[in-house]
């Protein structure tokens, strides 16, 4: 896990005190505890605020690494999961790959703008298809195999609704 995905999880911290505060001062819930982790008193609000922070975390988390954010199965349910630690290695694996082998411009970008780098003629050519490349695509595509696999073979059940909630969903 790194700083993008820990950083999501102090701001979820942060976000939903702040939504607890709001709420009380609108006079919808009772006065909050002040918990870290403190559920909202209405199990659609509590569902739609872990829906909501996962989704702004995958959004972000595509916009910087390429790949969706870590440990959100724990995000959206509160459970780990072998999907959801399937799914993050294949994230993982999928962000060492783009930060490694495709990413290079940006690098060479900042680099040259911090006089780290010189503009050389001395590059050498490299084809593109290296052993180790190789060795990254077969994992990553065993990977994707795999959690197709488990998710078509042991699928994520889904919570059942009582007959309150099933009127707001969507």
């Amino acid at each position: 896990m790194d700083c993008l995905d820990r950083t999501n999880v102090v701001q979820s911290v942060f976000s939903r005190k702040i939504a607890h505060q709001q709420l009380f001062k609108l006079e919808q819930i009772e006065k909050p505890q002040g918990a870290p982790f403190e559920k909202f008193p209405n199990e659609i609000l509590e569902s739609s605020f872990k829906n909501v922070w996962t989704d702004n975390a995958d959004a972000i988390s595509i916009l910087y690494t390429g790949t969706p954010a870590l440990k959100t199965d724990f995000t959206r349910t509160g459970k780990r999961s072998y999907m959801g630690a399937l799914n993050d290695a294949k994230n993982s694996i999928t962000r060492y790959y783009i930060n490694n082998f495709c990413d290079g411009y940006n690098h060479d970008c900042l680099d040259l703008a911090q006089k780290k780098l010189t503009i050389s003629s001395n590059l050498i050519k490299r084809g593109w298809f290296t052993s180790l490349k190789l060795t990254f695509m077969s994992i990553l595509a065993a990977l994707y195999i795999a959690s197709f696999l488990l998710a078509t073979y042991f699928p994520y059940p889904e919570p059942e609704l009582n007959d309150n909630e099933a009127e707001y969903k969507v």
